[in-house]
């Protein structure tokens, strides 16, 4: 984290960051200061900044956790709700092994195109439906006790009548 954010009015007022919880907030920082910034010659002050990284941004579970002093359900309801008011887009889903990152593209940054930002329509809208949703469990479905089995077997009865 090498540098500063700059929030514009119109977000930090907006109801789609006014909605965030703290946590939220917390991670949107965090990613936003992961972004590198690029400036070039142009004719526009809008053209002039590129953001080069964006896109490929990601911030671990154990970082936020690790920087906040929360639980990991904390960060995943965090990155939920971001997703649900269009601060950010998930580009990429990891956690397939050691290293492979979610990455995610951040929607808020003061010089992003204004058709691209989507939390300037929450909540008329919103992006519930591109959260990730656990797959179900596979690993031993056909073992698993059915309603009304309690695994055990019925004694036999030793009594004859």
């Amino acid at each position: 984290m090498k540098w500063g954010i700059y929030y514009p009015n119109d977000l930090y007022f907006s109801e789609a960051y006014q909605v965030l919880t703290l946590s939220a907030r917390d991670l949107l920082h965090c990613l936003m200061c992961e972004v590198n910034i690029r400036t070039v010659p142009s004719r526009t002050r809008m053209d002039s900044h590129i953001y080069p990284n964006n896109g490929d941004i990601s911030l671990s579970q154990a970082q936020f956790i690790s920087y906040f002093g929360c639980v990991k359900d904390t960060y995943s309801k965090s990155k939920n709700q971001l997703i649900e008011t269009g601060c950010i887009k998930m580009i990429y889903q990891g956690g397939m092994g050691a290293g492979d990152m979610t990455k995610y593209k951040i929607l808020t940054l003061q010089y992003i195109p204004i058709e691209h930002q989507r939390w300037r329509g929450y909540p008329e809208k919103n992006w519930e439906h591109e959260i990730p949703k656990p797959k179900k469990q596979l690993v031993g479905v056909e073992t698993q006790w059915k309603k009304g089995q309690s695994g055990r077997k019925k004694p036999k009865a030793t009594l004859s009548k």
